[in-house]
Protein backbone atom coordinates (compact mmCIF):
# COMPACT_ATOMS: atom_id res chain seq x y z
CA UNK A 1 0.00 0.00 0.00
CA UNK A 2 1.89 2.73 -1.19
CA UNK A 3 0.90 6.29 -0.29
CA UNK A 4 0.69 10.03 -2.34
CA UNK A 5 3.26 12.44 -0.34
CA UNK A 6 1.84 14.69 1.55
CA UNK A 7 3.55 18.40 3.03
CA UNK A 8 4.42 18.58 7.20
CA UNK A 9 1.63 21.42 6.96
CA UNK A 10 -0.78 18.41 6.94
CA UNK A 11 -0.36 17.31 10.39
CA UNK A 12 1.15 20.33 11.85
CA UNK A 13 4.18 21.39 13.06
CA UNK A 14 3.47 21.33 16.75
CA UNK A 15 5.51 18.29 17.91
CA UNK A 16 4.66 18.45 21.82
CA UNK A 17 2.29 15.48 23.12
CA UNK A 18 -0.59 17.38 22.68
CA UNK A 19 -3.52 15.31 24.63
CA UNK A 20 -6.65 14.72 21.72
CA UNK A 21 -9.78 13.68 22.98
CA UNK A 22 -12.26 11.11 21.41
CA UNK A 23 -15.05 12.36 19.51
CA UNK A 24 -16.82 9.65 20.46
CA UNK A 25 -15.91 6.41 22.26
CA UNK A 26 -18.22 3.16 23.09
CA UNK A 27 -19.22 1.29 25.85
CA UNK A 28 -17.48 -2.23 26.96
CA UNK A 29 -19.72 -4.50 25.79
CA UNK A 30 -20.88 -6.65 28.65
CA UNK A 31 -21.16 -9.78 26.96
CA UNK A 32 -17.66 -10.10 26.11
CA UNK A 33 -15.07 -10.93 28.53
CA UNK A 34 -11.34 -8.91 28.29
CA UNK A 35 -8.74 -11.31 27.69
CA UNK A 36 -6.10 -11.37 25.07
CA UNK A 37 -8.07 -13.61 22.94
CA UNK A 38 -10.80 -10.57 22.16
CA UNK A 39 -8.47 -8.74 20.07
CA UNK A 40 -9.96 -7.21 17.41
CA UNK A 41 -9.16 -8.91 13.98
CA UNK A 42 -9.65 -6.09 12.12
CA UNK A 43 -10.88 -2.75 10.75
CA UNK A 44 -11.60 -0.20 7.95
CA UNK A 45 -12.89 3.15 8.20
CA UNK A 46 -14.66 3.97 5.39
CA UNK A 47 -17.09 7.23 4.49
CA UNK A 48 -19.29 7.90 7.34
CA UNK A 49 -18.47 4.18 9.22
CA UNK A 50 -16.03 2.73 11.44
CA UNK A 51 -16.12 -0.92 11.01
CA UNK A 52 -14.10 -3.13 13.41
CA UNK A 53 -14.15 -7.46 13.08
CA UNK A 54 -14.44 -9.65 15.80
CA UNK A 55 -14.08 -13.23 15.37
CA UNK A 56 -18.08 -13.73 15.96
CA UNK A 57 -18.98 -10.92 13.64
CA UNK A 58 -18.59 -7.61 11.60
CA UNK A 59 -20.28 -4.27 12.85
CA UNK A 60 -20.45 -0.92 11.33
CA UNK A 61 -20.66 2.11 13.87
CA UNK A 62 -21.66 5.92 12.49
CA UNK A 63 -18.24 7.56 12.88
CA UNK A 64 -19.75 10.84 14.45
CA UNK A 65 -22.47 9.47 16.70
CA UNK A 66 -21.33 5.73 17.29
CA UNK A 67 -24.23 4.55 16.69
CA UNK A 68 -24.68 1.31 14.94
CA UNK A 69 -25.30 1.15 11.33
CA UNK A 70 -25.40 -3.08 10.39
CA UNK A 71 -23.88 -6.32 11.92
CA UNK A 72 -22.83 -9.04 9.68
CA UNK A 73 -22.50 -12.13 11.76
CA UNK A 74 -20.16 -14.93 10.48
CA UNK A 75 -22.46 -17.40 9.51
CA UNK A 76 -22.88 -20.63 10.97
CA UNK A 77 -20.62 -21.33 13.58
CA UNK A 78 -17.95 -20.26 11.76
CA UNK A 79 -15.28 -17.62 13.10
CA UNK A 80 -13.38 -15.28 11.74
CA UNK A 81 -9.20 -15.99 10.56
CA UNK A 82 -8.47 -13.27 8.55
CA UNK A 83 -9.47 -9.86 6.78
CA UNK A 84 -8.29 -7.81 4.86
CA UNK A 85 -6.48 -4.59 6.16
CA UNK A 86 -7.79 -2.42 2.60
CA UNK A 87 -11.27 -2.49 1.27
CA UNK A 88 -11.12 -2.15 -2.59
CA UNK A 89 -14.25 0.12 -4.23
CA UNK A 90 -15.54 -0.34 -0.14
CA UNK A 91 -15.69 -4.21 -0.55
CA UNK A 92 -13.79 -6.32 2.41
CA UNK A 93 -12.37 -9.64 2.32
CA UNK A 94 -13.20 -12.14 5.27
CA UNK A 95 -11.68 -15.69 5.22
CA UNK A 96 -13.29 -17.66 8.03
CA UNK A 97 -13.87 -21.30 9.21
CA UNK A 98 -15.80 -23.89 11.35
CA UNK A 99 -13.38 -23.54 14.46
CA UNK A 100 -14.07 -27.25 15.00
CA UNK A 101 -12.94 -28.77 12.44
CA UNK A 102 -9.36 -27.84 14.08
CA UNK A 103 -8.23 -27.17 10.44
CA UNK A 104 -9.00 -29.98 8.59
CA UNK A 105 -12.37 -28.12 7.28
CA UNK A 106 -13.55 -26.29 4.49
CA UNK A 107 -12.06 -22.55 4.37
CA UNK A 108 -14.78 -19.66 2.78
CA UNK A 109 -13.94 -16.35 1.42
CA UNK A 110 -16.60 -13.60 2.05
CA UNK A 111 -16.94 -10.42 0.09
CA UNK A 112 -18.94 -7.53 2.47
CA UNK A 113 -20.04 -4.36 1.23
CA UNK A 114 -18.88 -2.61 4.11
CA UNK A 115 -21.30 0.45 3.10
CA UNK A 116 -24.11 -1.77 3.79
CA UNK A 117 -23.32 -4.62 5.54
CA UNK A 118 -24.37 -6.95 2.60
CA UNK A 119 -22.66 -9.87 1.32
CA UNK A 120 -21.55 -9.00 -2.06
CA UNK A 121 -20.47 -12.90 -2.68
CA UNK A 122 -18.90 -15.66 -1.00
CA UNK A 123 -16.54 -18.89 -2.07
CA UNK A 124 -15.68 -21.92 -0.36
CA UNK A 125 -11.93 -22.77 -0.98
CA UNK A 126 -10.98 -26.35 -1.01
CA UNK A 127 -7.83 -26.21 -1.58
CA UNK A 128 -6.41 -23.88 0.96
CA UNK A 129 -5.08 -25.63 4.02
CA UNK A 130 -5.24 -23.12 6.96
CA UNK A 131 -3.12 -25.47 10.14
CA UNK A 132 -1.05 -22.64 11.10
CA UNK A 133 -3.94 -19.97 11.10
CA UNK A 134 -3.77 -19.84 14.70
CA UNK A 135 -0.08 -19.00 15.19
CA UNK A 136 0.81 -15.69 16.20
CA UNK A 137 2.92 -15.13 12.38
CA UNK A 138 0.28 -15.75 9.54
CA UNK A 139 0.84 -17.98 6.71
CA UNK A 140 -2.53 -16.57 5.38
CA UNK A 141 -3.27 -13.68 4.17
CA UNK A 142 -5.54 -11.33 2.72
CA UNK A 143 -5.47 -8.15 0.54
CA UNK A 144 -8.22 -6.13 -1.30
CA UNK A 145 -6.89 -8.00 -4.69
CA UNK A 146 -5.44 -11.64 -3.82
CA UNK A 147 -4.85 -14.13 -1.03
CA UNK A 148 -1.52 -15.20 -0.41
CA UNK A 149 -0.56 -18.81 1.22
CA UNK A 150 2.69 -20.67 2.15
CA UNK A 151 2.53 -23.90 2.40
CA UNK A 152 5.60 -26.39 3.11
CA UNK A 153 7.11 -26.03 -0.10
CA UNK A 154 5.21 -22.71 -2.05
CA UNK A 155 4.28 -19.26 -2.02
CA UNK A 156 1.44 -18.42 -4.03
CA UNK A 157 -1.15 -16.22 -4.89
CA UNK A 158 -4.93 -16.73 -5.71
CA UNK A 159 -7.90 -14.47 -7.15
CA UNK A 160 -10.18 -13.96 -4.44
CA UNK A 161 -13.26 -14.34 -6.40
CA UNK A 162 -12.93 -17.29 -8.59
CA UNK A 163 -9.57 -19.04 -7.08
CA UNK A 164 -7.86 -18.53 -10.28
CA UNK A 165 -3.93 -19.46 -9.77
CA UNK A 166 -2.45 -15.73 -10.00
CA UNK A 167 1.09 -17.59 -9.75
CA UNK A 168 2.91 -20.41 -7.18
CA UNK A 169 6.70 -20.48 -6.65
CA UNK A 170 8.27 -22.10 -4.53
CA UNK A 171 9.51 -21.01 -0.94
CA UNK A 172 13.71 -19.43 -1.62
CA UNK A 173 16.24 -21.46 -0.46
CA UNK A 174 16.36 -19.97 3.24
CA UNK A 175 12.54 -20.30 3.55
CA UNK A 176 11.14 -23.45 4.36
CA UNK A 177 8.38 -24.94 6.62
CA UNK A 178 7.61 -23.61 9.77
CA UNK A 179 10.56 -20.81 9.77
CA UNK A 180 9.02 -18.60 7.43
CA UNK A 181 5.59 -16.36 7.53
CA UNK A 182 3.88 -13.33 5.76
CA UNK A 183 4.63 -9.86 7.21
CA UNK A 184 2.39 -8.05 4.38
CA UNK A 185 0.29 -9.00 1.91
CA UNK A 186 0.64 -5.73 -0.53
CA UNK A 187 3.20 -5.54 -1.60
CA UNK A 188 3.94 -9.06 -0.34
CA UNK A 189 6.53 -9.99 1.62
CA UNK A 190 7.66 -13.00 4.06
CA UNK A 191 10.11 -13.28 6.63
CA UNK A 192 12.17 -15.93 7.28
CA UNK A 193 14.21 -17.33 10.84
CA UNK A 194 16.68 -19.41 8.71
CA UNK A 195 18.09 -22.97 9.18
CA UNK A 196 20.33 -24.49 10.96
CA UNK A 197 23.35 -22.35 12.88
CA UNK A 198 24.30 -20.46 9.82
CA UNK A 199 20.85 -19.92 8.36
CA UNK A 200 20.12 -16.40 7.71
CA UNK A 201 17.29 -14.30 9.18
CA UNK A 202 15.82 -13.02 5.84
CA UNK A 203 13.08 -10.47 4.02
CA UNK A 204 11.54 -11.47 0.83
CA UNK A 205 9.79 -9.45 -1.56
CA UNK A 206 7.80 -10.92 -4.14
CA UNK A 207 6.27 -8.84 -7.14
CA UNK A 208 2.90 -9.50 -8.66
CA UNK A 209 4.20 -12.52 -10.90
CA UNK A 210 5.75 -14.19 -7.81
CA UNK A 211 9.85 -12.91 -8.53
CA UNK A 212 11.62 -12.11 -5.40
CA UNK A 213 12.82 -8.60 -6.27
CA UNK A 214 14.54 -8.03 -2.93
CA UNK A 215 15.79 -10.55 -0.05
CA UNK A 216 17.99 -8.53 2.54
CA UNK A 217 19.29 -10.35 5.01
CA UNK A 218 18.58 -8.99 8.87
CA UNK A 219 21.77 -7.99 10.30
CA UNK A 220 23.58 -10.00 13.06
CA UNK A 221 22.52 -7.11 16.07
CA UNK A 222 19.15 -8.26 15.39
CA UNK A 223 17.50 -12.02 16.75
CA UNK A 224 13.93 -11.10 14.20
CA UNK A 225 11.63 -9.09 12.79
CA UNK A 226 7.91 -9.07 14.18
CA UNK A 227 4.12 -7.57 13.21
CA UNK A 228 3.17 -5.18 12.80
CA UNK A 229 4.50 -4.63 9.44
CA UNK A 230 3.57 -1.74 6.69
CA UNK A 231 5.15 -0.77 3.39
CA UNK A 232 5.38 3.12 2.71
CA UNK A 233 7.05 5.05 0.66
CA UNK A 234 9.35 2.40 -0.91
CA UNK A 235 10.60 1.59 2.48
CA UNK A 236 9.38 -1.84 4.47
CA UNK A 237 8.81 -1.06 8.44
CA UNK A 238 8.90 -3.97 10.71
CA UNK A 239 9.23 -4.34 14.31
CA UNK A 240 12.92 -5.32 15.56
CA UNK A 241 14.14 -7.38 18.37
CA UNK A 242 17.77 -6.86 19.02
CA UNK A 243 19.49 -9.96 19.61
CA UNK A 244 20.40 -9.21 23.49
CA UNK A 245 17.02 -8.34 24.22
CA UNK A 246 15.83 -10.86 27.10
CA UNK A 247 12.16 -9.62 26.24
CA UNK A 248 10.03 -9.80 22.93
CA UNK A 249 8.03 -6.51 23.91
CA UNK A 250 8.28 -4.59 20.82
CA UNK A 251 9.71 -1.11 21.66
CA UNK A 252 11.78 -0.45 18.69
CA UNK A 253 10.61 -0.47 14.78
CA UNK A 254 13.11 -0.06 11.45
CA UNK A 255 12.87 0.72 7.84
CA UNK A 256 14.31 -1.35 5.07
CA UNK A 257 14.46 0.33 1.77
CA UNK A 258 12.51 -2.26 -0.09
CA UNK A 259 15.32 -1.60 -3.30
CA UNK A 260 18.29 -2.40 -2.01
CA UNK A 261 17.73 -4.15 1.02
CA UNK A 262 19.62 -2.30 3.27
CA UNK A 263 18.15 -0.90 7.12
CA UNK A 264 17.96 2.77 7.16
CA UNK A 265 17.31 3.64 10.23
CA UNK A 266 15.72 2.37 13.64
CA UNK A 267 13.89 4.34 16.30
CA UNK A 268 11.63 4.09 19.88
CA UNK A 269 8.71 5.79 19.31
CA UNK A 270 8.61 6.97 22.78
CA UNK A 271 6.96 4.66 25.28
CA UNK A 272 6.73 0.95 24.68
CA UNK A 273 4.63 -2.03 23.17
CA UNK A 274 4.17 -0.64 19.26
CA UNK A 275 0.45 -1.80 18.43
CA UNK A 276 -0.35 -1.15 15.06
CA UNK A 277 1.56 0.50 11.74
CA UNK A 278 -0.62 2.34 9.06
CA UNK A 279 0.53 4.24 5.96
CA UNK A 280 -1.33 7.14 5.96
CA UNK A 281 -1.53 10.01 3.35
CA UNK A 282 2.58 9.96 2.62
CA UNK A 283 3.36 9.30 6.50
CA UNK A 284 3.30 6.24 9.30
CA UNK A 285 1.31 6.40 11.67
CA UNK A 286 2.40 4.26 14.70
CA UNK A 287 0.33 3.53 17.84
CA UNK A 288 1.63 2.72 20.78
CA UNK A 289 2.33 2.52 24.34
CA UNK A 290 -0.51 0.89 24.98
CA UNK A 291 -2.94 2.67 22.61
CA UNK A 292 -2.35 6.17 24.72
CA UNK A 293 -0.22 7.58 22.26
CA UNK A 294 0.18 8.24 18.47
CA UNK A 295 2.95 9.66 16.21
CA UNK A 296 3.35 10.13 12.38
CA UNK A 297 6.51 9.54 10.88
CA UNK A 298 8.42 9.66 7.68
CA UNK A 299 9.33 6.16 7.02
CA UNK A 300 12.06 7.17 4.58
CA UNK A 301 14.09 8.30 7.48
CA UNK A 302 12.25 7.44 10.86
CA UNK A 303 12.11 11.07 11.63
CA UNK A 304 9.03 12.15 13.97
CA UNK A 305 6.55 15.07 11.93
CA UNK A 306 4.08 14.84 15.10
CA UNK A 307 3.26 13.30 18.04
CA UNK A 308 -0.34 13.20 19.77
CA UNK A 309 -1.20 11.27 23.26
CA UNK A 310 -4.87 9.99 23.50
CA UNK A 311 -7.50 10.31 26.27
CA UNK A 312 -9.63 7.41 27.22
CA UNK A 313 -8.35 3.92 28.09
CA UNK A 314 -5.09 2.65 25.88
CA UNK A 315 -4.74 -1.36 25.73
CA UNK A 316 -3.76 -3.06 23.03
CA UNK A 317 -5.31 -2.17 19.82
CA UNK A 318 -5.67 -1.35 16.07
CA UNK A 319 -4.98 1.77 13.79
CA UNK A 320 -7.56 2.58 11.00
CA UNK A 321 -7.37 6.38 9.11
CA UNK A 322 -9.66 8.30 6.41
CA UNK A 323 -8.41 12.21 6.04
CA UNK A 324 -8.24 14.01 9.32
CA UNK A 325 -10.05 11.03 11.49
CA UNK A 326 -8.74 8.20 13.15
CA UNK A 327 -9.97 5.14 14.97
CA UNK A 328 -8.25 2.78 18.22
CA UNK A 329 -10.11 -0.50 17.47
CA UNK A 330 -9.25 -2.07 21.19
CA UNK A 331 -10.42 -5.66 22.69
CA UNK A 332 -13.96 -5.61 22.40
CA UNK A 333 -14.23 -6.49 26.51
CA UNK A 334 -12.15 -3.72 27.26
CA UNK A 335 -13.30 -0.55 28.87
CA UNK A 336 -12.85 1.37 25.23
CA UNK A 337 -13.37 -1.05 22.62
CA UNK A 338 -13.52 1.20 20.08
CA UNK A 339 -12.59 5.48 19.73
CA UNK A 340 -12.78 8.01 17.28
CA UNK A 341 -10.30 11.04 17.02
CA UNK A 342 -9.69 14.03 14.92
CA UNK A 343 -6.12 14.67 14.31
CA UNK A 344 -6.48 18.73 15.17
Amino acid sequence: MYEDSAPETTWGRNRRLRALRPVWKSDKDSSRVDTYEDEPLGGWLIGELVVRADFDRLRAYDIGTGTVRWTWPVPGRDVVVTVSPDADDGIALVLHHDEASSGRGLATVTAVDLATGKQAWSRDRHDMGFRYFHSSTPHTTLSGRRIASISEEHIESVEPEDGARLWRSPLPGEAGNRDVWIMCADPLVVASTGHGRRGERRIFVFDDSGNVTASPSLPSAYRKVTLPAAVVNGVLVTGLVHADDSSDELARIGGFDLSTGKLRWERRPGGISVQSLLPHRGLLLVLHSFGSKISALDARDGRVIARRRLRGYGGSGLLRAAGARFAVIGRSGGRSPLRVFHWC
